[in-house]
């Protein structure tokens, strides 16, 4: 069997890739191979289940970290700072965009000059003039609700949905930053608002469960795989599920032929020969499959003769403060199982020397249906209790993410072969966190205490830090000296015709917001590249 065009994953990039192909040439041949399964989505019984229980249908595909669960070794983390993989990637038929929370951030013009600007990390090969108008195209694909009035970052096209407003539970943090002249504003997110612009997805409901929705407000990348399929009249189209890309297969130096992949349900080994190969299969797992593609020509993996494939691996040390309010009188509660309020005053050219940094106003410090406001009705609490419990004091968190600078020494490998319960070879992460974080975290905690002291709450504990590797990035990084990357400003592969990589494996810096927005921008002007260089 011979295709055109072979994608390996079948995330966001891969979606929005297909998806702009087949705008040019609905009978293109295009394969998608993805190592999950399927996860049904939009079924009010699953939701249920989530509610009253707390199960989240795709936790069967999360990835898994030692001593977790029933998979006793899976992944290792092997550096100074362990980088847990546990539940930061799903493995099933839409990838991350099962789980993820859905914040559609851009990144800001200095974002694509870090290394000009600090001396750290990487440049971009381009600036952010060059992708801004993919960025529209982006919030457009993902649905974002967001404030077009907001002058935060540059835009040259308003969000397809006005944003959510704040909730009264903002209110404190809002006020606080009044006072203190901090700006803030709405944060946007791919949840469909109420709109005029009819829709195969239903709008925003804020059911309160957003993990699991009903209705396939929040962009899901399955949901709109099987639009493709189910709406259009694309016969080349096919998605493989269960298939486990092994390697990528070269017939010379500079042109790959074909991959090879193990179908899970049979463990028969399979090959497909292919025109052009894209790898999207997120930072990790697209590194780990071009060492493992190893011939004659490349003895150390496809694109890796200056062992740059699964170097500068980095992704965002997620931080939270938890304060108390003593009193709570209008008895301020959860309104929804998102944010809505986000200050980019500290992700800014000034902080960037350090890492800049953002600040979110979370939903609720007891956000799962398990423990929130419902979970105590069901468990039988009267009113009198309920209400003593909401006024007598309110917990109060700011939450954010940091920036932090990829280092050649911080990477993944594939581990000897061990495979993982999905059917996929473990990952090695050897992650060393920088000499000078504890320190850029005490001056983030100078800024937060200003906050917490203006809204009349005290710090209760110090800042939580999660480097779990939800935001995982640069394994293949862009750069326009082959020596200093994996792929070119186009996304191919150096040294190769054929071959791309669409992840968040080719930022080579990753700012202080989640890249998923970036990541769609990059898989549409992909697409529109090889629109125009196609025959």
């Amino acid at each position: 069997m011979a295709v055109e065009t072979l994608i390996v994953g079948s995330g966001v990039a891969a979606t929005a890739l297909t998806q702009r192909l087949l705008e040019k040439n609905p009978a293109a041949s295009i394969l998608i191979l993805e190592a999950g399964r399927r996860v049904k989505t939009k079924d009010f019984a699953l939701w249920e289940n989530y509610l009253v229980a707390n199960k989240l249908p795709y936790e069967q595909f999360w990835d898994l970290n030692y001593p977790a669960r029933d998979y006793p070794g899976e992944n290792l983390s092997v550096g100074a700072t362990e980088v847990p993989l546990n539940q930061a990637r799903v493995f099933a038929y839409g990838g991350s965009t099962l789980h993820w929370g859905g914040w559609a951030f851009r990144l800001k013009p200095e974002d694509f000059q870090l290394h000009s600007n600090t001396g750290k990390g990487g440049d971009w090969p381009f600036q952010y003039d060059e992708i801004e108008p993919y960025y529209g195209a982006a919030e457009d694909y993902l649905a974002v609700s967001g404030d077009s009035k907001d002058k935060t970052v540059p835009r040259t096209k308003d969000y397809p949905f006005p944003a959510f407003p704040f909730t009264l539970e903002d209110q404190p943090v809002s006020q606080a930053c009044d006072r203190l002249g901090v700006p803030y504003g709405r944060l946007p997110i791919a949840r469909r608002g109420v709109s005029n612009v009819p829709s195969r997805h239903a709008p925003c409901q804020t059911t309160g469960t957003c993990k699991y929705c009903p209705f396939g407000a929040r962009y899901v990348a399955s949901n709109y795989l099987d639009d493709i399929r189910e709406w259009n009249d694309y016969p080349n189209l096919e998605v493989r599920l269960g298939a486990v890309v092994e390697s990528v297969v070269c017939s010379s130096k500079r042109k790959v032929a074909a991959v090879e992949y193990t179908d899970i349900a049979t463990g028969e080994k399979l090959r497909v020969d292919a025109e052009r190969v894209i790898i999207a299969a997120g930072t990790i797992e697209s590194a780990k499959l071009l060492q493992r593609s190893t011939s004659s020509d490349w003895q150390k993996g496809i694109g890796n003769d200056s062992d740059m494939v699964g170097a500068h691996f980095m992704t965002h040390p997620y931080f939270i403060y938890t304060g108390l309010r003593k009193t709570n009188p209008k008895k301020l509660q959860a309104e929804m199982n998102f944010p809505t309020w986000v200050s980019r005053h500290f992700d800014s050219p000034t902080e960037q020397q350090a890492g800049k940094f953002v600040l979110v106003n979370p939903p609720d410090s007891n956000s799962s249906p398990a423990q929130s406001l419902a979970g105590r009705m069901q468990s039988g609490f009267t009113r009198r209790e309920i209400d003593g419990y909401l006024a007598a004091g309110q917990s109060v968190q700011l939450h954010g993410m940091v920036e932090v600078f990829g280092e050649w020494q911080n990477q993944v490998k594939n581990s000897d072969q061990r495979r993982n319960h999905i059917g996929l070879i473990e990952t090695v992460v050897n992650y060393s966190a920088d000499p000078g974080f504890q320190a850029r975290m005490a001056q983030i905690k100078v800024e937060v205490q200003k906050i917490f002291k203006a809204m009349d709450a005290d710090l209760t504990t110090d800042a939580t830090v999660s480097w779990r590797a939800d935001h995982a990035a640069s394994t293949c990084r862009m750069s326009a000296d082959p020596a200093q990357g994996v792929v070119d400003a186009d996304l191919r592969v150096h040294g190769v015709d054929n071959l791309f990589v669409c992840s968040n494996a080719v930022f080579p810096a990753l700012g202080s917001v989640n890249p998923t927005l970036t990541l769609t921008a990059l898989a549409l002007r992909l697409g529109q590249y090889l629109n125009a260089t196609s025959a």
